[in-house]
């Protein structure tokens, strides 16, 4: 396969591309669009605040997580759900300022001696339902990348991966419909790859290729920032398809508000796989405190996944 040349600066753009759309959006989670505008105008700027009152360029738990996920894969090649659990755990026992209702069940219950495997089972049986969140979605698109000519083995590992704290199965199928499109941004081809992707998962959830097929033609006032991982999968697609920048896609959905750091995360990768670095503004990358992290691991990947 040949590919582009600026496939390898793709690989950045996810990575990088996550962690500013989390930092941007931090400062209006839990607010709803009119609080948003009341509070700060148009987000637009790396300002900090926020609930958890975030630096500017400061991120939270999706892009600490993703990078969990990132150098375990460029260290072992592979997806080693056992060894990224452990860093999960060293993750959450440093005590983070964002962890969500389900990730957190799952790691206390394995930090409390649950074998790595039956984590996510044990949260639901303790949270009393299945729990089909975007803690999983917002981390796993380093694999896409790790993986990116490979959709069955892709398939596999995000399907293995959300499992780790998520045991509903929507949530699984959601994290593949955001690798394979991923995959396909990576290598400019979203919108065309888009129809097949969504046929693709009908067999599997029809609820996660009708979110694909609505973000094509969805209304800004039909889509939401909800932590409902189909809600979240829908407004990241939407916001990158109705966008002609890096810039637009995530500013439309940090402004939404609600929980707006993750699914700013959820977007960034999506738009930075189209985009690349290149199409980040850099007054968005100067002040990201883990940039230098995330390229470095990026470019590992990419030597794996042979960008």
């Amino acid at each position: 396969m040949t590919f582009s040349p600026d496939l390898r600066d793709r690989f950045r753009g996810a990575l990088l591309g996550l962690a500013v759309g989390e930092a941007l959006g931090a400062p209006a989670e839990f607010l709803s669009a009119a609080q948003v505008v009341e509070r700060y105008g148009f987000i637009a700027e790396m300002i900090g605040g926020g609930i958890h009152d975030v630096a500017p360029g400061q991120t939270t738990d999706a892009t600490d997580m993703a990078l969990c996920l990132a150098e375990s894969l460029a260290e072992r090649g592979d997806h080693d759900p056992e060894d990224v659990m452990h860093r999960y755990r060293a993750w959450f026992e440093s005590r983070p300022c964002d962890v969500s209702l389900t990730v957190r069940t799952a790691m206390l219950s394995y930090a409390a001696g649950t074998p790595w495997d039956l984590a996510s089972r044990r949260a639901y049986e303790i949270l009393g339902h299945p729990v089909a969140g975007n803690g999983s979605l917002m981390r796993c698109a380093p694999l896409a990348l790790r993986f990116h000519e490979d959709g069955s083995r892709r398939r596999v590992a995000m399907e293995d991966e959300s499992t780790l704290t998520h045991f509903d199965r929507l949530a699984g199928w959601a994290c593949v419909a955001y690798g394979d499109l991923l995959a396909a941004a990576l290598h400019g081809r979203l919108a065309e790859a888009l129809p097949s992707i969504a046929d693709g998962l009908d067999d599997e959830d029809r609820r996660v290729g009708a979110a694909l097929r609505e973000a094509v033609e969805a209304e800004p006032a039909e889509v939401r920032n909800s932590a409902f991982v189909v809600d979240s999968l829908r407004t990241a697609l939407w916001a990158v398809l109705r966008s002609e920048t890096f810039e637009e896609a995530v500013c439309l959905v940090v402004n939404l508000g609600d929980d707006a750091d993750t699914v700013g995360a959820i977007t960034g990768a999506l738009a930075g796989a189209a985009h690349g670095e290149a199409g980040i503004p850099a007054r968005w990358l100067a002040p990201l405190e883990l940039r230098e992290r995330l390229r470095a691991v990026a470019d590992r990947l990419a030597d794996l996944a042979g960008a």
